[in-house]
């Protein structure tokens, strides 16, 4: 029975044409979007960044060449998120109460990373120094799939510290140690030089 309307036997396939033209569309647009609100924006090579509330307690360190600022989960008073390639890069600001917590910092880190995953483990810290002659400790961390290194540095004064974490697959892992290392090399602290 016809169905009364001229473009009866056409509308499946106009349907079909529809349906198809929207997959494409979602296929070929989607990562374009996604590329233009990516919340990743380069670092200037070179460029330092500064981590602190103010001059007197506060941290400047260089990334590395194509890194990305994750600006989402970036505070620059508490917090920096990078990312460069597959690592990924943290660099926190801690308020420390007294001094005598500085002895504290790699057992504190080791718990912090607890927190996010149950299964990081810290290695044994070794002695790291700064591009001023700050002293600090480093090591290996390791999480289910992940691994990488960590480091710790007090603040001029033992008011503040500055945690470092780098993780990537652990077939990244020599990446993720040079991240830190990178960034834990450069880590000045502009209060100590006055």
């Amino acid at each position: 029975m016809p169905s009364g309307h001229p473009d009866g036997e056409h509308r499946p396939l106009r349907w079909l044409i529809i349906v198809v033209t929207v997959i494409v569309a979602l296929t070929v647009g989607w990562p374009l979007v996604s590329l233009a609100v990516s919340d990743d924006q380069p670092v200037a090579a070179g460029r330092p960044l500064t981590i602190g509330p103010d001059s007197a307690r506060s941290a400047t360190f260089t990334p590395g060449r194509d890194w990305a600022v994750r600006s989402a989960e970036t505070d620059t008073i508490l917090r920096w998120s990078l990312s460069d390639g597959p690592v990924d890069v943290t660099v926190v600001y801690v308020t420390l109460i007294i001094p005598s917590q500085v002895g504290r910092l790699w057992p504190g880190l080791q718990s912090t990373l607890q927190l996010g995953d149950a299964s990081a483990r810290l290695g044994r810290p070794a002695t790291f120094t700064s591009a001023d002659g700050g002293k600090g400790l480093a090591g290996a961390v390791t999480a289910n799939d992940r691994a990488g290194q960590a480091a710790v540095f007090s603040g001029p004064g033992a008011h503040f510290a500055i945690e470092i974490v780098s993780v990537a697959p652990v077939r990244d892992r020599t990446a993720a140690q040079a991240a830190t290392a990178l960034v834990a090399r450069s880590l000045r602290f502009p209060a100590a030089a006055t």
